[in-house]
């Protein structure tokens, strides 16, 4: 069985030989990044800022970055790149469009990023962001559409979809079509009237994040109409399924009001929208999680209102912008079009950057070569993390720099993404939103110690306080099997309640490297109890149509009176653990020293069953040493390589 790794090369080297490779945004913008997977999963080749960031530590280590010098800068640019204002997206994909039979009547496609499905017949065009675990799911439907319009004096409305009689799907290259057409009449007394033709467009381009949707009616020249109203529909917005629920609506309108509308009882209600160059569909959730549906009109003075359906208690279920044609329109051409652009992380107060944010990404589209997922990065700390590792390095370390990189430019970065992350995550925790993921908050503490470390400033020392009392409040507090003290780290506050064992590592990895510098009390018992919310499992690991058990390092946190536990299967896990545990055992702070003696024989079992873990996990090629994600994975991952070495060796600026 193979060795557990006790140098950093033979691991570096295999994300340098293997994951290693160009990516190219724009023919103008190319870059070196660290690719998802070796082997494309599912046909996917993905490239995420976060696993980038978790890349850039690990090659970071002073020895990683002397051998790897411009492999390290490179991921460092990548990093950088992905950062935009208070964004930093999520990740980029190679061009991927393919289509694929569904049943009733359904056909389905695969983009780069999303999924989808479309019924042209029945008027409906779905689609959803996509992941390779449990996350996927249906973010958007595009349907429900009406025309209406004014004849002689009465107001008319009609269907759109009961219309349809022709319908069409091409694919050339790397851009989907999708049309569905019919001819509209209607009665004003005895006799039929042709009222024109009715298009609905959709657009969907590989290489880009963008959804266009264009209404187009040819108003019949016999057709004395006035007065019409084209719609772009979302409906069965919170179906539920996989948590998918929107509870805000909010418009960008320059110069005027910035309305936001938030769900509550059942009801319909119409919104002036009048000139809006945005508008959102969002997800009040975590911010690295929540869901959104962001339009920006292309003729924004055409839209004039937006009719609101609540149909479920505090959740939107249908959203229709109606596109208004003032005066006669007889013979006339008339065109209601949007962007759309779905994101699974954001800001979205921030409506104004959005708005901007879609302008750039529409200008961006022609020359675009690869997806960019403007969702911001759930683990937004692992980049503020790995910049403040790589100003350590270079200010004790300078010929590292290789006159290409200055400290100066990389604390920069650090006081700005720290500012951004209290702007828009700490904030709304102090207002009682749900926005941080423990985990998240527990790198950016891990950055702010080493900048207080490297720097001594005070700034930081401060910046470190505030983070930790926010972290503290994410802990649950229960009773263990013995009746004593324990705790979790949930990843949220009102969400995702759960202890996985990665967030609860992380969060008491920050508190004990905090505890170098922070005198705290509720440091100390905040570790302890965690430590008692450890324990090992045996548990039922479902693979394809195959169960296995496996005896696991696990978490546990009391949810209503019995014991919920989370595993650390996946070995992205057992390197948080690792490295939380060598924190502890290594910490100067007396009292901690004294909590790792008290758990000493605990700490000492749980450690021995994660490196047994690992060697069944490891696999050495050439000169190389590959980490599987698990024991029954055939290949590592971007996050898991450089987390669980992390977790061997730690880093010397931590």
């Amino acid at each position: 069985m193979p060795i557990i790794p006790t140098n950093a090369m033979a691991a570096a080297e295999f994300l340098v030989r293997y994951l290693y490779k160009p990516i190219s945004l724009t023919s103008q913008k190319q870059y070196f990044a660290v690719t998802e997977t070796e082997h494309l999963v599912g046909g996917d080749d993905w490239v995420w800022t976060d696993d980038n960031a978790k890349v850039l530590e690990f090659l970071s280590r002073p020895e990683v970055w002397r051998r790897y010098p411009e492999q390290t800068l490179q991921v460092l640019r990548f990093v950088q790149s992905m950062c935009r204002g208070p964004f930093m997206f999520r990740r980029v994909s190679t061009p991927r469009l393919e289509q694929s039979t569904g049943g009733n009547g359904e056909t389905r496609f695969t983009h780069s990023l999303m999924h989808g499905r479309y019924d042209l017949k029945s008027g409906i065009v779905g689609a959803g962001i996509r992941f390779h675990d449990v996350r996927t799911a249906d973010n958007l439907l595009l349907s429900d559409n009406t025309v209406e319009f004014s004849y002689k004096n009465r107001r008319f409305i009609l269907d759109v979809e009961d219309a349809i009689t022709s319908v069409e799907a091409t694919q050339q290259g790397h851009v989907l079509t999708l049309r569905h057409s019919g001819e509209l009449y209607f009665k004003p007394r005895w006799l039929t009237v042709r009222l024109g033709r009715i298009d609905y467009v959709y657009t969907i381009d590989a290489r880009s994040m963008l959804i266009g949707v264009e209404a187009v009616l040819q108003v019949d020249p016999g057709a004395n109409v006035a007065d019409v109203v084209l719609t772009i529909g979302h409906d069965q917005l919170s179906h539920g399924r996989n948590e998918v629920r929107y509870n805000t609506f909010g418009m960008n309108s320059p110069g005027s009001a910035q309305p936001v509308f938030t769900a509550g009882e059942p009801g319909q209600h119409r919104i002036a929208a009048d000139g809006a160059t945005y508008y959102s569909i969002a997800q009040a959730e975590i911010a690295g999680f929540a869901l959104a549906v962001h339009s920006a009109p292309r003729e924004p003075s055409r839209l004039a209102e937006i009719d609101v359906r609540v149909q479920d208690p505090g959740q939107l279920h249908q959203i229709i912008a109606r596109y208004r044609f003032d005066g006669p329109c007889r013979g006339a051409r008339l065109t209601a079009s949007e962007e759309k652009l779905l994101t699974a992380g954001g800001f979205y107060g921030r409506r104004a950057d959005y708005a901007a944010l879609m302008g750039e990404a529409v200008a961006a589209k022609p020359a675009q070569q690869a997806a960019l997922d403007y969702s911001i990065s759930y683990d937004y700390g692992a980049e503020i993390n790995s910049v403040a590792k790589c100003f350590a390095v270079c200010s004790a370390e300078p010929d590292l720099q290789m006159g290409q990189i200055t400290p100066e430019e990389l604390r920069s970065f650090f006081d700005k993404y720290v500012a951004d992350y209290f702007d828009n995550f700490v904030s709304g925790h102090y207002q009682r939103q749900n926005t941080i993921m423990s985990r998240q908050l527990a790198f950016v503490i891990l950055g702010a110690v080493t900048m207080y470390r490297a720097t001594s400033c005070t700034a930081y020392l401060d910046q470190l306080q505030r983070l930790c009392d926010v972290l503290l409040d994410f802990e649950v507090v229960f009773k263990d099997v013995a009746g004593q003290p324990a705790s979790g780290f949930p990843y949220g506050m009102a969400s995702h309640r759960a202890v996985f064992v990665d967030g609860q590592s992380a969060s008491l990895l920050a508190l004990t490297q905090a505890a170098r510098y922070i005198s705290d009390r509720r440091f100390v018992l905040a570790i302890d109890r965690g430590l008692a919310g450890y324990c090992i499992e045996t548990a039922a690991l479902q693979l394809g149509d195959r169960k296995r058990k496996v005896d696991v390092l696990a978490t546990s946190v009391d949810v209503e009176g019995r014991l919920h536990t989370e595993n650390a299967y996946w070995n992205f896990n057992v390197g948080m653990s690792l490295r939380f545990f060598a924190a502890l055992r290594n910490s100067p702070d007396p009292e901690l020293q004294n909590v790792a003696l008290r758990h000493r024989d605990r700490l000492d079992l749980f450690e021995a069953v994660l490196y047994w873990q690992l060697r069944k996990c490891i696999t050495e090629r050439d000169d190389c040493i590959e980490i599987r994600t698990g024991e029954f994975s055939s290949e590592t991952n971007s996050e898991t390589q450089p987390w669980v070495m992390l977790g061997l060796l730690g880093h010397p600026y931590d």
